[in-house]
């Protein structure tokens, strides 16, 4: 092994938002890092373009409101007055049902409805199916803690008609993923405490009257979230950060960590993989293979985004909502579409319509081999009967992402916390990416500077 070329304190491994958000925090502690990424660009899927004066999200295009960290972080950059709230006057979510969208009720928190008179209006829930979610509050509750798939969760306590109507198209949408196999505690660990307490509708419907209405769904930044990359590379030394530096392998050590890069080692205190979970288990197989056939075993699915723009005569839709799910029954290989121009009107010049078409995910991994043209054209042939597209549309713009979607099935909180009771006898080593404790901006950015703080104690503490 060639000599040490470099010591630093903290090796941050991936460049996309856990690895900046972590190197942020470490930088704020005084911490000495060295953060690597093995592409020419920050931000892994976190990309925005500007095409012919539509504003395009690559991957993700928003974050939650109701999550603080991603929003939080902004401000702390000083990239509050950027915020962009979604349109909080035309929100309303479709549905596709018999290839024409159905506006869902009012008041639906992923499938469980909080208002009661617009519940009981839709026509999305047969009368059988509507009567069958109204027991959910005298159900008896589930004894133990074991976990189970949230399409359990949702037969057990609303019905099977409220799975396959609501809670399917909207975690298929969300995370891209099979409710047979997803995780209830790792993916809505609220409903799985409200139905603790007791009920799940009446917890959620106490939780929608304290919270209030009116706010936005979603925050976005006015030049798109590469505007919160950008900020974040800016704030960290130059001498600190490298591209196109792909980490090879590590070497365990007492006392440390050596880095193995193209341009040489790297001796570290400690090291942060802010890299996807099959990257992780990569580098980690040679130190601990127990710990890397547990990283390896989390799913990656596909996903696909599609950016279609239209003049907005040739659009009969009004559009008048944030974008229309659509279930796998109806037989398409989209997921859902976002009215990106609705829900974001700045995204779009004016007289002109933006769409973002989403596939891919686990109930259709075979998306991300088909030719970028075919894509666009079938995500214009899909959507042009349900929202009375017309003509060929302005920008047919494609974003694939082979593994962008890590799943966190049934299980996935005890496969983490495996893999951190072994990490304790590796002293030094991390981890901290999308799909280990989260997978939405906001949670991947809580967890990566909750990583990098313990980082930044344990090396003080030494």
């Amino acid at each position: 092994m060639a000599g040490v070329k470099t010591e630093t304190d903290v090796v941050v491994v991936g460049g996309g938002i856990a690895g900046l958000a972590a190197a942020w925090t470490l930088a704020q502690r005084g911490v000495p890092f060295r953060l690597l990424e093995g592409t020419d660009r920050w931000g892994g899927v976190i990309r925005t373009e500007v095409v012919s004066g539509f504003l395009l999200e690559a991957g993700p295009d928003a974050f939650i409101a109701q999550k603080p960290q991603a929003a939080a972080l902004c401000r702390e950059l000083g990239l509050g007055d950027h915020l962009l709230p979604s349109n909080t006057e035309q929100k309303t979510v479709f549905l596709l049902r018999g290839g024409k969208p159905l506006p869902m009720p009012e008041g639906l928190a992923l499938g469980v409805p909080t208002r009661i008179r617009a519940f009981l209006r839709t026509p999305l829930v047969s009368w059988p199916g509507k009567m069958r979610m109204a027991l959910e509050p005298v159900l008896p509750r589930r004894g133990g803690d074991a976990d189970e798939s949230v399409a359990d969760f949702f037969r057990r306590r609303l019905g099977a008609e409220a799975l396959r109507a609501l809670g399917d198209p909207l975690l298929s949408a969300i995370h891209g993923g099979d409710a047979e196999a997803l995780s209830m505690h790792a993916v809505l660990p609220r409903f799985a405490e409200m139905e603790k307490k007791g009920s799940l509708v009446l917890g959620l419907w106490r939780a929608a009257r304290k919270a209030g209405a009116g706010g936005p769904t979603f925050y976005a930044l006015q030049g798109g979230l590469s505007e919160l990359v950008n900020a974040l590379v800016a704030r960290l030394p130059n001498d600190s950060r490298r591209l196109s530096e792909p980490v090879r392998a590590l070497h365990y050590e007492t006392g440390g960590v050596t880095v193995e890069t193209d341009t040489g080692p790297v001796r570290a205190r400690a090291v942060i993989l802010a890299v996807p979970p099959a990257r992780a288990a990569r580098l980690l197989e040679p130190l601990d293979q127990p710990t890397a056939e547990l990283l390896g075993a989390i799913v990656v699915a596909p996903a696909v985004t599609v950016h279609l723009a239209y003049r907005r005569q040739d659009v009969d839709h009004p559009l008048d909502g944030h974008g229309l799910l659509v279930p796998r029954s109806e037989g398409l290989r989209t997921t859902a579409c976002s009215f990106v121009s609705t829900k974001f009107p700045s995204r779009a010049p004016g007289g002109h319509v933006l769409l973002r078409v989403a596939m891919g995910g686990t109930r259709d991994p075979e998306v991300a081999r088909i030719e970028e043209r075919d894509l666009a054209r079938i995500a214009h042939e899909e959507m042009a009967r349900p929202l009375g597209l017309r003509g060929d549309p302005l920008i047919g713009r494609v974003y694939r992402w082979p593994s962008a979607t890590p799943q966190m099935d049934v299980g996935h909180l005890e496969r983490v916390a495996r893999v951190e009771r072994r990490l304790l006898d590796r002293p030094g080593l991390y981890v901290s990416a999308g799909g280990f404790r989260g997978v939405g901006v906001p949670d991947v950015i809580g967890d990566a500077r909750a990583v990098a703080g313990r980082v930044a104690d344990s090396l003080s503490a030494s």
